[in-house]
């Protein structure tokens, strides 16, 4: 299971009360260790940073599949190397 860690308890307390006050996924926390651990680490990344939470570290556990990607076939591509040509800074023209 993927989890944040936090350098100080002020920060993780934040962290726990602004996850309290939202929507979030399940996860559990580690008091003593100053970590939130969750299967879906990236939605609650996602939800302490809208709520101006950044000083933690994401650990993740590389066994598990990676799912930040949006699975949209044009971005995915893109990010490859094969966008388009206005991706490269083609618009036509002059030829």
């Amino acid at each position: 299971m993927n989890f944040i860690t936090f350098s100080d308890s002020d920060t993780f307390n934040v962290a726990v009360n602004a996850l309290a006050l939202e929507s979030a996924p399940e996860y559990e926390m580690d008091n003593e260790n100053l970590s939130i651990f969750s299967t879906d680490i990236y939605a609650i990344v996602e939800l302490l940073h809208n709520n101006s939470v950044e000083d933690f570290e994401v650990v993740r556990n590389d066994d598990e599949p990676r799912d930040d990607m949006d699975g949209d076939f044009d971005s995915g591509m893109a990010s490859a190397g094969f966008g388009t040509d206005e991706d490269y800074g083609y618009f036509g023209g002059d030829e």
